[in-house]
């Protein structure tokens, strides 16, 4: 007689390691992250989201700055399904640009900012992004690969921009 193992098993071999009173999975409501950010700007608004080198973004400006580069990229022409690559630091034009990607219905395409011309190139290509948004001072780079890619919107930020100072 076979026995007839659990999914924990075969399928979860890590729960085996999980401490006691840890829950193999838990409950998430069916919401998208952009409507998380929205009810937790309406709840949270004055609260701080974002904080570099002391200035201070609140839950409810990161709110309305990641509907501005929604409306930015629907001006664009991007829409649902089409990649956006993000080459940013941590710098809170990422957060922005992630969360009004994602608002578009977008594919968000996580791209290193210290990579190489031929990474670049690579990652621009597998991906599909026709859109790329960089900080200004990795130009150099992006504009040695970008005619080689399907690239038609670039976007460029400067780290500058929300600095306090």
């Amino acid at each position: 007689m076979n026995a007839v193992m659990s999914p924990t098993d075969t399928e979860r071999p890590w729960l085996k390691f999980y401490e006691a009173g840890v829950p193999p999975s838990l409950s998430y409501p069916e919401t998208t992250l952009g409507k998380v950010l929205a009810k937790t700007a309406e709840k949270y608004a004055d609260h701080a989201a974002l904080l570099f080198y002391g200035k201070k973004i609140t839950y409810g400006e990161l709110d309305a700055l990641a509907n501005r580069f929604a409306r930015a990229l629907t001006g664009l022409g991007v829409q649902k399904g089409d990649r956006v690559a993000l080459m940013l630091p941590n710098i809170p034009q990422m957060v922005m640009a992630y969360y009004g990607t994602l608002r578009t219905g977008a594919i968000v395409v996580s791209t290193n900012p210290l990579y190489h011309e031929h990474e670049l190139e690579i990652q621009l290509k597998d991906s599909g992004a026709e859109t790329l948004v960089a900080v200004d001072m990795y130009y150099p780079v992006i504009s040695r690969v970008l005619s080689k890619t399907g690239v038609k919107h670039l976007i460029l930020c400067g780290i500058r921009d929300f600095l306090p100072f």
